[in-house]
């Protein structure tokens, strides 16, 4: 397989944008990023808020869900055998995963020993339960009932997806438990990815990604849906800058394999990759990050 890198100037300069998150309004930095995860490499512009620091797409596309039919990694899973568990309930904590898909995770975990398990995804095809640990629903979170009873509330790489983070976050937070914990998985910007690659970095994800925070984002959004932030942690991995080396040459995400990746990269520059990664995370410069939240609790 050829490679041949886009040289294309993908800085658009600045064009005027309201941000959708902290509503700064003015002249922002632009970009155009193409879609490579299935690689029809459609174009969208993205523009970075210098108020909250977070990058966003310009324009939610109308067909936004066609972009996740058939070929988006969270919808693929299915079980391969009937859903009774051997292992014993030892973990009954209630916990829903936004944005499940078909409920990997939530199976995994019920494997483990979980029960009480629910998952909510808008663009599953129905509702799924797996043996009676796991519940999801084909909804967004506003909809899901049980004010006030989840111990935990996970959002695995899902709160970029959504046209309103923080309206979710509040959503989270209406669900919890007064010592509820909201575990966030997320893409974070700017990182040392994007510092190498630009629009061709991999987690912008166009369009499905409608926008990747910074952590000052964050903590503005948690603020305003009541929360705070307990920990935070980045955990940025090889695979990222890999993939987005990929983009730069135009394979999509689809084309990259274990056999594409040993042509192009030695074994020495793998492990140059990954003590860069680590390196990153470190100086909390990674581009993905995992956060704890919990409610502000009122006086």
């Amino acid at each position: 397989m050829e490679l041949i890198r886009d040289d294309t100037d993908r800085k658009l300069g600045l064009h005027h944008h309201r941000c959708r998150i902290c509503g700064a309004e003015g002249m922002f930095e632009s970009y155009l990023v193409r879609e490579m995860l299935d690689g029809t490499r459609d174009e969208f512009e993205y523009f970075v808020c210098p108020e909250c620091d977070c990058i966003q797409i310009a324009v939610v596309p109308d067909n936004l869900g066609d972009y996740y039919k058939n070929s988006y990694y969270s919808f693929e899973f299915k079980p391969e055998r009937e859903c009774e568990f051997e292992s014993e309930v030892d973990n009954n904590a209630k916990t829903l995963d936004m944005g499940c898909g078909n409920g990997n995770w939530l199976y995994e975990m019920a494997e483990q020993g979980c029960g009480n398990l629910y998952g909510c995804d808008p663009f599953i095809d129905k509702d799924l339960d797996y043996g009676d640990r796991v519940h999801i629903r084909k909804c967004d979170i506003s909809e899901m009932d049980g004010d006030g009873t989840f111990d935990v509330i996970r959002m695995g790489d899902s709160l970029e997806h959504v046209l309103d983070p923080i309206k979710v976050m509040m959503e989270a937070n209406r669900l919890l438990k007064a010592e509820g914990i909201l575990w966030i998985n997320i893409p974070v910007f700017p990182n040392f990815i994007f510092d190498l690659f630009g629009a061709h970095w991999y987690a912008l994800d166009a369009p499905r990604h409608i926008f990747v925070p910074s952590v000052k984002c964050l903590e503005y959004m948690a603020k305003k849906a009541g929360m705070t932030i307990r920990n935070v942690s980045f955990d940025c991995i090889d695979g990222h800058l890999i993939n987005s080396f990929f983009y730069q040459h135009g394979i999509s995400r689809k084309q990259i394999d274990k056999e594409l990746v040993s042509k192009y990269f030695s074994r020495d520059d793998l492990l140059h990759i990954y003590e860069n990664c680590h390196k990153a995370n470190e100086n909390q410069y990674g581009d993905h990050m995992t956060v704890y939240l919990s409610k502000v609790m009122k006086a």
